[in-house]
């Protein structure tokens, strides 16, 4: 199942204080930025900020459909007393114009307190299938079809991906891709299908 963080953020005249409540963990302290580190932010798009020996990589990027989402990693970070360190990295994405509304105005509002449910990162895209063979022949085997469904689904959960464009390949039940982006096109391979001769225990794997 998946569990979405829930992010808190407080603000003082100087200072923005940012912790995480998961369903397994939550952040070991609050996350401190200065403000005028933070005003930086949209001329750059991107901070790198450290804290009680925590960091974190802000980014300002942008749906599809325009709307602004702030994405925070951070790493957290622990001394166990031994000279060393152990923690976690933790990525939440928050809607940008109420965080900014906030933590604008967040100094005068008597200690309260903004909270959002991280937006969990939809890594979708179109399928677009201009294979006349291959596809033909993967329709006529179930076992194939879920297989070649499956592939789809684990190997292209890619960010900034539009749709990816499947042709046919010289191998039975394979096919070449291409991937098109916003910025026009992308990646491009193959999902070639291996051990064919044995469709029960043939896989398909992805070539770049």
């Amino acid at each position: 199942m998946n569990h979405r963080t829930m992010v808190k953020v407080r603000c003082d005249k100087e200072m923005i204080y940012i912790w995480t409540v998961s369903w397994e963990k939550k952040s070991p302290h609050r996350f401190a930025i200065l403000r005028s580190e933070l005003q930086k932010l949209e001329e750059k798009k991107r901070l790198i900020t450290t804290d009680c020996g925590s960091f974190a990589v802000l980014r300002l990027t942008e749906t599809v459909a325009g709307m602004q989402i702030l994405e925070i990693r951070f790493a957290w970070l622990q001394e166990d007393g031994n000279d060393k360190v152990h923690g976690w990295k933790e990525d939440v994405r928050l809607p940008y114009k109420p965080f900014h509304a906030f933590t604008g105005v967040g100094e005068d509002m008597d200690d309260a307190e903004w909270r959002q449910l991280s937006i969990p990162e939809k890594v979708t895209c179109r399928y677009e299938f201009r294979s006349r063979k291959n596809l033909h022949e993967v329709a006529r085997w179930p076992i194939l079809r879920r297989k070649l469904g499956k592939t789809l689904e684990q190997h292209f959960q890619w960010r900034g991906t539009e749709k990816i464009v499947l042709y046919d390949d010289i191998q039975p039940y394979s096919f070449f891709f291409e991937e098109n982006t916003h910025y026009g096109r992308g990646i491009c391979g193959g999902i070639i299908l291996h051990g064919a001769e044995n469709l029960q225990s043939a896989q398909y794997s992805i070539h770049t």
